[in-house]
């Protein structure tokens, strides 16, 4: 069963802080560059990956509410960056489908 996870897991040179999310299999070490991040206690690494975990899951959520509103207001920027040459803009009418 894949879910949300913090800890920490001795190695022979010292601890080891790691968190895993639901959408993800496998736990994210924590790591600087190329390396993981070595710690010299247990309650070091843990504190470092609950941090990390925290800050995943505080992080901006990307969507049509992160970038600017409604669907409406996103298309109209959309539109506004591919047309940003200062064309003419034509007002349109919508007339009510029969049914």
């Amino acid at each position: 069963m894949n879910k949300f996870d913090a800890g920490a897991m001795k190695t022979p040179h010292g601890w080891i802080g790691y968190f895993r999310m639901v959408h993800h299999a496998q736990n994210r070490v924590l790591r600087d560059g190329k390396h993981d991040i070595i710690f010299p206690t247990e309650a070091e690494a843990l504190r470092a990956a609950n941090a990390a975990f925290l800050s995943y899951l505080n992080s901006p959520i990307t969507g049509i509410s992160s970038m600017g509103g409604s669907k409406k207001s996103v298309a109209k920027k959309a539109a506004e960056k591919l047309f940003r040459g200062g064309g003419k803009t034509i007002e349109i009418e919508r007339k009510a489908v029969r049914a």
